[in-house]
């Protein structure tokens, strides 16, 4: 018997295989987010499920951009999405408010709370995709 004959069943066992490696049918979903006009140098953007999907993610925003690589991406269906993103201040490491520096230099979202903790932003992830979901925070 032929070579190509004994690595026949192999290939084709694989290939089986590979298409029943994901029972989630995880997507990858990428995107970009920008405020007031310029890309968020660092946030964070949160998709929870809103279907009964198994998954959700916060991705990091860098430089405006973000990414859900499809081996850690999002099942189809509907996710509410949030964005959050720092003024850039930390805080003096004192946290007793009785510090002469309480309160100072805190770290406050300055994303606008329709876009957090009171979003209604809902994007559908789609099998074959492009699941590609830009953000124009004003």
């Amino acid at each position: 018997m032929s070579r190509a004959a004994l690595l026949l069943p192999c290939v084709l066992a694989g290939v089986t295989l590979a298409g029943c490696a994901d029972p989630k049918n995880r997507q990858q979903v990428t995107g970009e987010v920008t405020f007031k006009g310029q890309p968020i140098a660092d946030g964070l953007i949160h998709f929870e499920p809103l279907d009964g999907q198994e998954t959700g993610d916060t991705p990091q925003i860098v430089k405006g951009k973000y990414r859900i690589p499809r081996d850690k991406g999002l099942s189809p269906g509907k996710y509410k999405v949030s964005i959050y993103a720092g003024n850039g201040l930390e805080g003096a490491g004192d946290a007793s408010p009785d510090s002469p520096n309480a309160g100072q230099r805190q770290n406050r979202d300055r994303i606008p709370a329709a876009y957090n903790t009171e979003s209604t932003l809902i994007r559908e992830i789609t099998k074959g995709g492009p699941n590609n979901f830009d953000f124009n925070i004003p």
